[in-house]
């Protein structure tokens, strides 16, 4: 889950909620609550954590067990992980939405956490 790899990435690096809480640019009481699952994090703060501990967001996700990896589940034509942004039909739809609303964002990433957490349970696997 998102909240244990959280903690765990934290504590390697042995570092406070508030000092990574500052780099991130959020709250301490946000980022407890995201360590203690009691709230999701956007998108964006997801990237971040990524880019910060130098892991995929599917590590983060926990989708996969490798830290740079990719989850083998994913959509990969071409066995690349940028693939799914390279498929023409996902590119104009996302290029149609260049000045999406922060509701209209909010309703898409809901969408596509859906498809995971659905994808999920059909696997029966978390």
């Amino acid at each position: 889950m998102l909240y244990e790899r959280l903690v765990k990435l934290r504590k390697e690096r042995k570092m406070t909620q508030e000092e990574l809480a500052n780099i991130l640019g959020i709250s301490r009481s946000a980022l407890s609550l995201y360590e203690t699952n009691k709230r999701q994090p956007d998108f964006q703060t997801i990237c971040r954590l990524a880019d910060f501990f130098n892991v995929s967001v599917d590590y983060l996700l926990d989708r996969t067990d490798d830290r740079h990896g990719v989850a083998g589940a994913v959509y990969k034509p071409d066995n690349t992980s940028n693939s799914i942004l390279r498929d023409p039909d996902i590119r104009r739809a996302l290029d149609e939405l260049d000045h999406i609303t922060a509701e209209e964002k909010e309703s898409l990433l809901t969408h596509l956490y859906g498809i995971k957490s659905k994808r999920q349970r059909l696997r029966g696997d978390r």
